[in-house]
């Protein structure tokens, strides 16, 4: 088999797309193997698959009826994901247009676009009237997704456990909140007003609390 030619017309080599199309898998639920596109931008961290499929188990593997909070979405893989595993409906936050673009082409890939909402939005300033957003969404338990670039953790810590702790005291009872961090941050330390359970998944810390 011929080698993939790595030079250009000029002879020069050629350097590797930073954003190179790569595809992300749903694990399980009706959607289950179903593949996603995904722009590879490396601004932008999708949890690993092994991570997420931890993450799931630990919230009880569905989430029958509840409804999704994906905050700093990335790829959306987490509302679709959560969509396939059974919640009733999801919304999605996001800045970056091409993420967003990317998003809404695989839900309407998925043919889920009806159940996600995605938001073109910068997702601290939006949690500063989350009590105005919060008022539309159904009263049955929820599942908000908070994992932001890792470094937001240290650059907005206070935007970052304003927003949560509104969002902890507005959720009806049975809600979970997760986050995902680096184990340079203690989100048991740095939110204290919330049980945290933390497992370890290097480099990732997730943690859950209901």
């Amino acid at each position: 088999m011929a080698k993939a030619n790595r030079f250009n017309k000029r002879g020069l080599r050629r350097e590797p797309s930073k954003n190179a199309s790569t595809r992300l898998r749903i694990v399980a639920g009706y959607l289950g193997g179903r593949k996603i596109v995904y722009n590879g931008d490396p601004a932008t961290r999708p949890m690993k698959e092994k991570t997420r499929e931890a993450v799931f188990s630990l919230l009880g593997g569905y989430l029958n009826d509840m409804f999704v909070l994906d905050l700093f979405g990335g790829t959306g893989i987490l509302a679709m994901e959560s969509i396939s595993r059974g919640a009733q409906a999801a919304e999605i936050l996001e800045l970056k247009r091409n993420a967003v673009s990317t998003m809404v082409a695989n839900l309407q890939l998925l043919n889920i676009g009806e159940r996600i909402q995605v938001h073109n939005v910068d997702t601290l300033r939006w949690l500063r009237n989350i009590d105005q957003h919060a008022a539309s969404w159904p009263q049955v338990p929820w599942v908000v997704f908070c994992c932001p670039p890792y470094r937001l953790w240290h650059e907005a810590t206070e935007g970052l456990k304003a927003g949560i702790l509104d969002l902890y005291k507005l959720s009806p009872s049975g809600s979970r909140i997760v986050t995902e961090t680096e184990s340079d941050f203690d989100v048991l330390a740095e939110i204290p007003e919330m049980a945290w359970d933390v497992r370890k998944y290097p480099p990732a810390h997730i943690g859950i609390c209901t």
